[in-house]
């Protein structure tokens, strides 16, 4: 699997998530990271830029939910 691909597929489950999901907040990422999630949630980020960002989130799987809500804020 390829870091596109993984990052495909997470869209594509974001896409269908209900949107109450059960667990607590951890709260954003560091400031330093927004930018960079925001951008892969506009479809403003480069290949390689995706591909950090796919190692970034299997270490810090809770900025999913960031990430999450940044995808649907710009879908809807």
């Amino acid at each position: 699997m390829t870091a596109e691909n993984d990052l495909f597929i997470l869209t594509r489950f974001l896409r269908r998530m209900d949107l109450d999901v059960e667990g607590h907040d951890l709260g954003d990422p560091p400031a330093d990271v927004l930018p960079r999630l925001d951008a892969f949630a506009s479809g403003e980020a480069d290949a390689k830029e995706r591909a950090a960002l796919a190692q970034l989130l299997k270490e810090h799987p809770e900025y999913l939910r960031y990430l999450g809500k940044a995808i649907r804020s710009r879908s809807a």
